[in-house]
């Protein structure tokens, strides 16, 4: 990162959470548990949240948009599923055997999710995508998966491709290639390409992150979805929606209820439990999922598809699931984060145009994120849905960004440039954020870190 007085400031005014970073870097390879909360020159620990509100070790107070990874739409500590929680943890939280909690959960699931007509509990999405993967390839007798470029699937082997320029390198070391072989990469919103993936009747899914790559940050096109359902049906491909981030925020059912289309599988995670750890399930087509059936011993040595996990629907992720998902079946915290998602898009836009800085702020549900840059595609734009994936973004900008953010008092994701709302983020927060953001923007202009131009300028 560029020596700026900003990361002086941010240095100065947090010295227990360096403290605690230092520590850390003698115990975590790199310093932290998971590579999202990595920042220079170290990252913020938290100590307490409650609603929409985190407070550091240092005794800071921030307005919380990383939401547990997007999946804290009740916000943190929401009372009635602390109740759950704690009333559980007094009556065990593994048993080692099945519970009544957990049918309660999956029937809760079955009744929001249109595609979910059974339902197999993992213990995170990653384990979902990985459990669907390996349920189509046993349906369809094909190896192939076919997914768009920066769609996120977890860190499962099989997706840990195309997440980054260049497309056909894997984003991480370690991975066979024998792994990668059969994933092909593709761009998104294009029907011809799509159908020359699938034409070859190989394919045995199409792994699609449901609101498009990082949640929205390269939209899908409402009409591609009819698009997907009617080439995979026809080339007997399954159709995967990873709704992991956006499976109960997008809409109690997700983004498949709202775009009306039925995926043959989905996955789902975080707010599956209201974040609680233990938090993954796919569900899907009847057919497919008795691929997971115990029938007889020729079946069951070499075709049923095998699937263990010590912490699978177990009842302390089942009491807090059902009383999260009772709360979002109603769809109006969804609608409240919604509302606060849109009066921050709005503000943050409005002191970018200001101050004549390059850029635009947009989502199509409770998420808003921010572009640095000049977009040929802005003329057609209605800061809803973003499909030009060709945009280039500053990765160094959103880092900076995220500094300045925290030291007035909002807590972002390291990379600056996305974020959640919540059902409880208030109009004083938006307005608190909205200064936030507006103080920080002055800053980056100050030290030169944001460009000042005209939209109209080569």
């Amino acid at each position: 990162m560029k020596s700026q007085p900003i990361v002086g400031e941010y240095a100065a005014k947090f010295p227990r959470s360096k403290a605690l970073y230092e520590k850390a870097k003698g115990i975590f390879p790199r310093g932290v548990p998971h590579d999202a909360w990595f920042s220079l020159p170290f990252p913020i620990h938290i100590a307490k949240a409650k609603g929409s509100h985190e407070w550091d070790a240092d005794g800071y107070e921030y307005i919380d948009y990383f939401g547990g990874h997007g999946g804290l739409i009740l916000g943190h500590a929401h009372p009635s599923v602390v109740k759950a929680v704690s009333g559980q943890v007094r009556k065990g939280t593994q048993y080692g055997a099945c519970n009544e909690l957990a049918i309660e959960w999956a029937e809760l699931i079955m009744s929001l999710i249109p595609s979910a007509q059974r339902v197999e509990f993992t213990c995170s999405g990653t384990e979902a995508n990985m459990l669907a993967i390996r349920l189509a390839r046993a349906f369809t007798g094909r190896r192939k998966v076919v997914k768009f470029r920066g769609h996120f699937g977890g860190w499962a082997d099989t997706l840990y491709i195309g997440l980054k320029e260049p497309w056909n390198i894997p984003a991480s070391s370690g991975l066979l290639p024998t792994v990668l072989e059969n994933t092909v990469v593709i761009q998104c919103n294009n029907e011809e390409i799509l159908e020359d993936a699938l034409r070859a009747r190989d394919v045995s899914i199409l792994v699609v992150e449901a609101a498009g790559a990082s949640s929205g940050a390269i939209g899908i096109a409402p009409s591609f979805y009819q698009v997907m359902r009617d080439l995979t049906s026809t080339y007997g491909t399954l159709l995967h929606f990873d709704e992991v981030v956006t499976g109960f925020r997008f809409s109690p059912g997700g983004v498949q209820a709202v775009r009306g289309i039925i995926p043959d599988l989905t996955s789902l995670g975080k707010c599956i439990t209201g974040v609680i750890p233990g938090a993954g399930a796919v569900v899907g087509r009847a057919d497919v999922m008795e691929m997971l059936l115990f029938k007889d011993d020729q079946w069951n040595r070499y075709n049923r598809i095998t699937h263990e996990g010590t912490f699978n629907a177990n009842p302390l992720c089942a009491a807090s699931g059902i009383a999260t998902l009772k709360m979002l079946a109603t769809g109006r915290p969804q609608m409240k984060a919604d509302r606060m998602a849109e009066a921050l898009r709005e503000g943050i836009q409005h002191s970018i145009e200001e101050k004549g800085v390059l850029g635009c702020v947009y989502g199509d549900f409770s998420v808003f994120h921010i572009y640095f840059g000049n977009c040929e595609m802005r003329d057609k734009c209605d800061r809803k849905i973003c499909l030009n994936e060709n945009k280039g973004k500053s990765v160094e900008i959103g880092k900076l960004l995220a500094l300045n953010l925290a030291v007035n008092g909002v807590h972002m994701p390291a990379y600056g440039v996305k974020g959640f709302t919540s059902a409880v983020h208030t109009q004083e927060d938006v307005y608190k954020t909205i200064k936030a953001f507006d103080a920080s923007l002055n800053n980056m202009i100050r030290e030169n870190i944001l460009r000042i131009k005209n939209w109209d300028s080569p």
